[in-house]
């Protein structure tokens, strides 16, 4: 009888311990439960913002001359000979288009720059295909084209306009100035965006300057 007491208190001991480690853990998953609630879970890092283009430019300045981009058009795949500004016999062709590009050079020294010290270069894409302008399309240049002419200072800017045979497919075209004053010479690039008209030039150009001073 004894032995039967004894064995029953031992169980109930043993239940008692067992029920109060079951508590303790119960007690203690709530502690973590509600410890990891009020934790505010780390923030992800913040994902890099993408690199954006640098804007157009429209207008460089090398030493003592200013040149800006006037106009730049598609002007088709055919020049007639019947709108040519002289007699010529036929219409030149191709199978890409024609890009006709006026761009102004000022001067904006103190004396008299040569016509043989400035000009309008080559014109290139986004894959580095070169489109050249050459003297047949001459007789497509308006008379107010004057490339390569002496530059006064203070007077107003010398237009230039040459027109090039550009493949169908190319993008982001770009024009190549370069001034060859003693010194101070160097190639810079002018960006080209099609059927722009002046005004809208100028709304770009203080879009561009605002984003600088930003």
């Amino acid at each position: 009888m004894k032995k039967t007491k004894k064995s029953l208190g031992q169980i109930s001991q043993n239940l008692l311990l067992l029920a109060g480690l079951i508590i303790i853990t119960v007690v203690i998953f709530v502690l973590i439960i509600n410890w990891l609630k009020k934790s505010p879970l780390p923030e992800p890092p913040p994902e890099p913002s993408p690199e954006l283009p640098p804007p157009p430019v429209y207008e460089v300045s090398i030493g003592n001359i200013r040149f800006k981009l006037k106009e730049a058009k598609d002007i088709g795949n055919i020049l007639k000979a019947s709108e040519a500004k002289y007699f010529v016999r036929d219409d030149i062709s191709t199978t890409e288009r024609f890009i006709q590009v006026t761009i102004t050079a000022e001067n904006i020294g103190t004396d008299n720059i040569k016509g043989t010290l400035w000009e309008i270069r080559e014109l290139y894409d986004s894959e580095e295909r070169k489109f050249y302008s050459t003297r047949d399309r001459d007789p497509w240049i308006p008379d107010t084209s004057q490339c390569e002419s002496l530059l006064k200072p203070g007077f107003t800017p010398t237009p230039c306009t040459k027109i090039y045979e550009v493949a169908k497919i190319s993008k982001d075209l770009k024009v190549e100035v370069y001034s060859k004053e003693p010194g101070q010479g160097d190639f810079i690039d002018i960006d080209l965006t099609l059927e722009l008209e002046d005004s809208e030039l100028e709304d770009m150009d203080s879009t561009n300057n605002e984003i600088n001073n930003e």
